[in-house]
């Protein structure tokens, strides 16, 4: 008789996969490392395939099929399955009892969160990190989405999240454009724009580039900044608030959780960089070099094959940004006690972070439970595969990026909403436009570049953000139309075809592809989930009726089917950090 009672908390796969280990390990197989478990490509096939058993045949000079009978007489998981079939040359196919489907997604049905399991600990996840006295450009749009969603799914999956605002508030940067402030007497008792500061940086770079006399000022600037020199501090204060409420501004706008309590700048490590450096050469990682600090990389060789040095105190005393990313480091693990730090960074920045990790390491400064990942991300590109920039080359100014989308969005809904009010399409349209950026972005494997393409973003069709509201408003309407009838949601949920036991299946997916995505920290796996399961619902609501036959069994059935399902894109959706609308 088939076991329908036990909930298995829904990672389905992860589930599977263990007891497959386990009947593989009372066949007297004990080296695992060759099986795996896929979702299979074809029906025919069932819902899973164990791989692996030809290279355990091979390797103890057995027959595969006498290795895959052994494994399926300790498979102790016939309850859910209700056929395994060895496939040659050497394959297992599972097979998943629909009346065990249709148990589980009744559970999940009846679940606020899914019956999805709590995870526990802390984890810190830095990300965006701008820069002051400069407006945030489309090259921060990557760092600022992906490490957004990596909050919200890990807030979802019970972690206690610390979200981190790395700003680049310190530095050489800021000795030029206070010394081209105080030569060029420009004083802040009258208003001025992030946009006014970036155009004075701008002109403080070139003198700084072309005149020694100001270069010196610059350095001396920076030192007597390091130092906290009352009327450099003050300026610099003014600055930075002047960029923060800029940038909070444009998280607004992106449905991005950053808050001004989540910056820690540069500048916060300051009075940590001297210990640290003292600290490296106490023991014997860093040494003095023509006046400098250097460490010299392990890891890292120069041009003639000798190892890289890395400066982390010039001779004019100023310090570098690998040291204060080790103090930074440092901090978080061993002040804040971190188990867990991401970062999201630009592909290129690979070589910066790995010397810090190296010296980090050998400083003995990240202990040995701690966990580092870096997430790096690729480019965004325009049409012609280059650096996505203005015929200048200079970086696109992502609030310009921004209403860009906004504008053409608005046309859109302007199109098929002319009779509604213009507060309720500005409303849709910023809610359409922010999903289609951030959705856009996040479809993309991270560590690829990208072309960025409005038509393709805007589109109905396809992996987008618009094909997935459009969809979800039509659910919605769906479940709407069905509150003047009576719904007895204690009714079980039931599988009557094909497409249905596809649709259930899809849906016990949710925990495995949330859990994968937030492990690698590519969330383009959870938009390709859940653009599969609204175009399987699409295609299910468009075949079978709902509405029609709502009153009878069947139709209370594809009400709570289609209930479940727009659970499950709302929730997908609000980890993506991207708004729905009952009507486009």
């Amino acid at each position: 008789m088939l076991s329908i009672l036990v909930y298995i908390n829904m990672n389905l796969k992860n589930y599977l996969y263990k007891k497959i280990i386990k009947a593989t390990i009372l066949s007297g197989i004990y080296d695992t490392s060759y099986i795996s478990l896929r979702h299979s490509n074809k029906e025919v096939f069932g819902e899973y395939q164990i791989n692996g058993i030809i290279k355990i045949a091979n390797k103890l000079n057995k027959t595969p099929t006498f290795i895959a009978k052994n494994i399926i007489h300790n498979l102790n998981i016939k309850n859910i399955l209700y056929k395994i079939k060895i496939v040659k040359p050497g394959f297992i196919n599972l097979f998943i009892h629909r009346l065990w489907l249709a148990n589980q997604a009744e559970l999940m049905f009846n679940s606020i969160n899914f019956n999805i399991k709590k995870q526990t600990g802390t984890v810190i996840i830095d990300y965006s990190s701008p820069n002051i006295a400069k407006e945030m450009h489309v090259g921060h749009l990557r760092s600022t989405i992906l490490g957004d969603t990596a909050v919200r799914i890990s807030k979802f999956l019970g972690y206690k999240v610390i979200k981190v605002n790395h700003i680049g508030d310190w530095g050489t940067q800021f000795g030029m454009l206070i010394t081209y402030l105080e030569t060029n007497n420009i004083l802040f008792n009258k208003k001025i724009t992030l946009e006014n500061l970036e155009k004075y940086y701008c002109l403080a770079k070139k003198e700084y580039k072309k005149n020694k006399e100001f270069e010196k000022k610059t350095k001396i600037c920076v030192v007597k900044l390091q130092k906290k020199n009352v009327k450099y501090y003050s300026i610099w204060k003014k600055i930075t608030k002047i960029t923060i409420n800029y940038n909070q501004n444009i998280y607004h706008l992106l449905n991005i959780t950053l808050k001004k309590k989540n910056i820690v700048g540069e500048s916060f490590y300051n009075d940590k960089l001297s210990l640290v450096v003292n600290d490296l050469i106490k023991k014997n990682i860093a040494t003095k070099n023509n006046g400098s600090i250097i460490v010299f990389s392990q890891k890292f060789k120069d041009k003639n094959n000798k190892n890289l040095g890395v400066v982390i105190k010039k001779k004019d005393g100023r310090y570098l940004y690998t040291t204060i990313d080790i103090a930074c480091l440092k901090y978080r693990c061993n002040e804040l006690k971190a188990k867990n730090i991401i970062y999201y960074v630009d592909s290129r920045q690979k070589q910066h972070f790995d010397q810090v990790y190296e010296i980090s390491l050998r400083a003995g400064y990240i202990p040995k439970n701690v966990k580092i990942k870096y997430h790096f991300f690729g480019m965004i590109l325009n049409e012609n595969n280059h650096p996505f920039k203005t015929r200048n080359g200079d970086n696109i100014k992502l609030l310009y990026l921004i209403h860009k989308v906004i504008k053409r969005t608005k046309k859109l809904v302007i199109k098929k909403n002319n009779k509604k009010s213009l507060k309720k399409i500005n409303h849709i349209t910023n809610i359409i436009a922010i999903g289609a950026i951030k959705y856009y972005d996040l479809s993309k494997d991270r560590k690829i570049n990208y072309v960025f393409n409005l038509d393709k973003m805007l589109s109905f069709e396809g992996n987008t953000a618009l094909y997935i509201q459009y969809n979800y408003a039509r659910i919605k309407s769906i479940i709407n139309k069905s509150k003047k009838y009576k719904f007895n949601q204690k009714n079980s949920l039931i599988i009557t075809n094909g497409l249905e036991a596809k649709i259930i299946f899809k849906t016990l997916q949710f925990e495995e592809i949330v859990v994968r995505s937030t492990k690698q920290g590519k969330y383009h796996i959870l938009c390709e989930y859940l653009y599969n399961i609204t175009n399987l619902f699409s295609k299910y609501y468009q075949k079978y009726p709902i509405i029609k036959i709502i009153k009878n069994e069947i139709g209370q059935n594809r009400l709570k089917i289609s209930i479940l399902v727009s659970r499950i894109i709302k929730q997908s959706l609000n980890i993506l950090g991207i708004k729905t609308v009952d009507k486009i």
